[in-house]
This record gives C-alpha cells, structure tokens and sequence, in this order.
C-alpha cells in the first residue's frame, strides 16, 4: 500500500510527459499555409511583439506553374520569413512564430479591381466576426498600375481574432483592366500598423513574368 503514492506520481509525471510531447507534435505538424494553425505560445500568457514596421527585405521569385513556361512571380519578401508554394501557385511567407503572412498570386476570375474587391466583401458575408475596415480603390502612375485594397477583421475558428489587407493589382492604367496579381498580408490586429508598412513596402515590388 506504501507503494501507491510513489506509483501515482510516476503515472502523473508521465501523463504530463506525454501530453508535452503531444503539443510538441501538433506544433510540428501544422502546416505553413494553413491560417488556422497553431502558433507556439498561445494560450500560455504569452504574447510576442507587434510586427515591426522596419522589416528588412529580400527577393524573392517562384514559378507559377510546373513548367517554367506557365510563368514567374516575383516580390520583396521579409527576411527571415519561411516561404511555401501552394500547388495553385501561390506564394506565402510566414513570420517564424506563425503571427504573421504575406502572400502573392495570380487572379482566378476576370474583373477590375475594383470588380473583385466587391465580389470579396460580398464573399465574405457571414464570417465570424466580420467588420470591413476599409475599401479604396487608386491609380499608381509611376508603376502604370491601379490598385483596390481591401482591409476587414474577423475571428478564426479558434475565436482569434485576425486582421487581412488584400489588394488586387492590374498590371495596366486602364480602370477597367483586368486585375492580374492578388496581393495579401494578414495578422494580429496589435500587428496593424506593421502589416501596412510591409503592404507600403512590397506592393511596388510585384512582378509577373511569362
């Protein structure tokens, strides 16, 4: 009978063992574009800082397709940022706590910028709360370029709350050009102000090639 305290503290400590080695596990398991996956640290009381709004910046290009002919995007990436090529095509970075995303592609559907940024916010009817920040759409002459950004809020399945900015860019000065590129950086909503240096700072820098 002495023997039972000893043997539920070893029972204890391996069910703690264990239960660590699974939160390891799942941590590792999470995929890099998956916007829903979990990030080291949550719901411990830990908070990381808020985006920087002086990140550092490298080239960075991928090919859209299998074959080299299908073409190349290309964008300043933030240093230090992991990177994965979804089998769409797409490019995402992700900051090396997972807070963090920047993301490039190519349009699916035809339509102005302005055309599927109305589309988007009408797509987006119903998520869990949702709260459009702002819509504007503009001409960048000096890139012969138009943009529509769309900034919204809303809370993952998890209940956290996120913050996104998606611009469509037609690659033309026409307003009703189609746009060709999309455009997206996402995060906390503390990473607010980081989030539209980085948006300020690659959106120049988006190519598309082929």
């Amino acid at each position: 009978m002495k023997r039972i305290p000893v043997l539920a503290t070893v029972l204890a400590g391996a069910t703690l063992t264990l239960s660590l080695a699974l939160t390891v596990v799942s941590a590792g398991a999470a995929r890099a574009d998956d916007p829903d996956s979990p990030v080291v640290g949550c719901g411990d009381g830990y908070t990381a800082d808020a985006l920087s709004t002086h990140l550092r910046y490298r080239s960075a290009h991928w090919n859209i397709g299998a074959d080299p002919d299908d073409g190349t995007l290309a964008v300043s990436a933030p240093r230090g940022w992991s990177f994965v090529r979804t089998p769409a095509g797409e490019g995402r970075f992700h900051d090396r706590i997972g807070n963090d995303l920047l993301s490039l592609r190519t349009a699916t559907e035809p339509g102005s910028t302005a055309e599927l940024m109305a589309a988007a916010v009408r797509d987006l009817a119903g998520t869990s709360g949702l709260k459009i920040l702002g819509q504007h759409t503009k001409s960048v002459p000096a890139l012969r370029q138009r943009w529509s950004t769309l900034s919204y809020s809303y809370r993952t399945s998890m209940s956290e709350p996120r913050t996104v900015k998606v611009r469509w860019i037609a690659l033309g000065a026409d307003p009703a050009a189609d746009a060709q590129l999309v455009l997206t950086v996402a995060g906390r909503p503390m990473d607010a102000p980081g989030l539209d240096a980085m948006l300020a700072a690659v959106a120049p820098t988006v190519r598309l090639a082929g």
